[in-house]
């Protein structure tokens, strides 16, 4: 028997998806033993892709390292395993730009086999007690809504150090209105950054202090459990707390809001699963590439047991979305006009070392332009380094 050894992250739309969807794979498949280890949240979006390639044939991966995957060439380029017709029905097939936040240097680097996005969540009930039956769709009334909280309910905005700096990116993507020319090697323009800043020290400012060290999960975990957090008006979807078998409080999702009310600029974020360039058996790692992004698998055992699918046909299919909740056709929206990080070999040590030098600079109470000069040098220095 052929077994492959897989890394994803400990959560049921992470590890727990692909546990089932591999125990089916393999009773169609008996021949192939698909076998799973997870990581945390944090070292999913941290940990460089050279460190699991060494030991994993199929990695769960974040966009932004297809550049490093790309120069390290620790991952195999799917189109020497994988036909033209799959990866293009695939990229046809594609949740927003997910797909194509893969594709880097000519090649594939993944397939984007979960879709996510900076998205709205609240609690509907609460927010209706609050005269909110629908969250509102601009920041001013965000701002509105926020200072209306009554002390015992409150607003939390996922903002450790890797949050914050999203929630910064999408929030320069909506000002400067548009996806290019305001970030790169140099950093991030000043005219774009620093309002953008000052828009997410305001929002902080109102949202509980809990924030700082939140990330999306404890958010909507916390969502869910308790009736206190209520709204979070900038985070990253989970379909997993939106669904109607889910346990505890209905958690529902809407479009990010912007400056006019139209969804844009929100941070990409999805799974891409990917097979490392030390795979002994990459035929058979991509035929269950295949397998789990197909539409077959997406819109039936990889959403039925807690995948957020990257695939359209899934996103687009009433029936799954009346069961999650409508998470899909209320965000896909955003999804749809979803900002790309940069994916260039450095960018992920930017993201790392420059969240956590905002994240300090922010809790102090610096100044916006004293934050955006701060990232700037952190990124010139980091691209010096690796001497691009």
């Amino acid at each position: 028997m052929i077994v492959l050894r897989g890394m994803a992250w400990g959560h049921q739309r992470g590890i727990g998806c692909l546990r089932a969807v591999s125990t089916v794979y393999t009773e169609a498949n008996p021949e192939v033993s698909v076998v799973w280890d997870s990581r945390s949240l944090q070292d999913f979006e941290d940990m460089p892709i050279t460190e699991l390639a060494d030991r994993y044939d199929l990695i769960a991966m974040d966009h932004p390292y297809v550049g490093q995957a790309q120069t390290t060439e620790a991952l195999l380029p799917l189109e020497k395993v994988m036909s033209a017709g799959s990866l293009a029905a695939q990229r046809a097939g594609s949740a927003g730009p997910s797909y194509a936040s893969y594709t880097w240097a000519g090649s594939q680097w993944a397939v984007a086999m979960d879709a996510a996005a900076q998205t709205t969540a609240y609690r509907p009930d609460v927010l209706g007690q609050l005269g909110w039956n629908t969250p509102p769709r601009t920041w001013d009334g965000v701002f509105e809504l926020l200072k209306s909280l009554p002390r015992h309910r409150k607003a939390v905005i996922p903002a450790n150090p890797t949050h914050l700096l999203g929630s910064l990116l999408t929030l320069c993507a909506q000002q400067a209105g548009t996806h290019e020319g305001w970030t790169g090697r140099y950093g991030l323009r000043p005219d774009v950054a620093v309002p953008a800043t000052i828009r997410l020290q305001r929002l902080l400012g109102l949202a509980d202090a809990v924030s700082w060290t939140s990330d999306p999960i404890q958010t909507l975990e916390a969502m869910r459990s308790g009736d206190t957090v209520a709204y979070s008006p900038m985070i990253f979807g989970y379909v997993n707390y939106s669904r109607v078998d889910s346990a505890g409080n209905s958690v529902r999702y809407a479009d990010i809001p912007s400056l006019d009310g139209a969804p844009a600029g929100s941070l990409l974020g999805g799974v891409g699963l990917t097979i490392s360039s030390r795979c002994a058996e990459p035929e058979a790692a991509a035929r269950f590439l295949e397998y789990v992004v197909s539409p077959e698998c997406q819109t039936g055992e990889y959403v039925r047991s807690g995948g957020q699918p990257g695939h359209r046909a899934a996103w687009t299919n009433p029936a799954i979305d009346a069961h999650c909740g409508n998470f899909f056709s209320r965000t896909l929206s955003t999804l749809d006009h979803a900002f790309v990080r940069p994916r260039d070999p450095a960018y992920p040590s930017v993201h790392h070392r420059a969240g956590l030098e905002i994240h300090r600079l922010a809790r102090q109470g610096a100044s916006a332009v004293e934050i955006v000069r701060r990232f700037n040098d952190v990124c010139l220095m980091t691209y010096a380094s690796a001497g691009l």
